[in-house]
């Protein structure tokens, strides 16, 4: 894990959230909102994640408290497009924000299992995600939400509904899941739609 010569350079990693530079919007948000425990479900090659690191290490040193990014990831054990944990670290450790990062290997299906009722600030779940993802994850994830705690979710957005793996694999439209978690009452929906967009739920006073 610290050999850097596998290091990927963070301009050429991998992440559709890249074009409209969402790395400045969840730089922003963990900026403002100020998280102790971010969690991430879905790596890929680490831009989100690096974004997140990077705002909770300027928290952590101008704030003056402990604030710690965990994340899980398949890797290899998912058959589809995935990223290199090794080459992951060696990105965060050479943009100086490594020490902010916990790197697992786990299902976001089973790895809630690891926290404690209202310990996560801020989650976000990237984890090829379609409308009984979202219903999925909230259903799992949402005990472990603090109360002023809030879900980002890639997509939301109509277009992002129509990209060519959703209709392929007959994936369940993200939209079509808006109206039953807002019919629950609990959660505010809030979508950022350029492309692949974010949807983000807070929980309702």
């Amino acid at each position: 894990m610290n050999d850097l010569l596998e290091y990927k350079p963070l301009e050429s990693i991998r992440s559709s959230y890249k074009d409209y530079n969402y790395g400045h919007v969840f730089y922003a948000m963990v900026l403002g909102y100020k998280p102790r425990l971010i969690v991430e479900c879905g790596i890929l090659d680490g831009y989100s994640l690096y974004h997140f690191a990077k705002a909770s290490k300027v928290n952590s040193e101008a704030a003056y408290f402990d604030s710690q990014v965990v994340a899980f990831d398949l890797f290899d054990d998912y058959e589809y497009k995935h990223g290199n944990a090794v080459d992951v670290h060696n990105m965060l450790k050479h943009e100086g924000v490594s020490d902010q990062v916990m790197i697992l290997q786990g299902d976001a299906y089973q790895v809630h299992e690891k926290f404690q009722e209202c310990e996560i600030d801020m989650l976000h779940i990237d984890i090829s995600n379609d409308g009984d993802t979202y219903l999925d994850m909230i259903k799992l994830w949402g005990p472990k939400m603090t109360k002023d705690g809030i879900i980002i979710f890639e997509g939301g957005s109509e277009e992002r509904d129509k990209v060519e793996w959703m209709a392929k694999y007959n994936k369940k439209p993200i939209r079509s899941a808006f109206p039953i978690i807002q019919a629950t009452g609990e959660w505010q929906v809030f979508v950022y739609k350029p492309f692949p967009s974010i949807t983000i739920l807070k929980r309702r006073k």
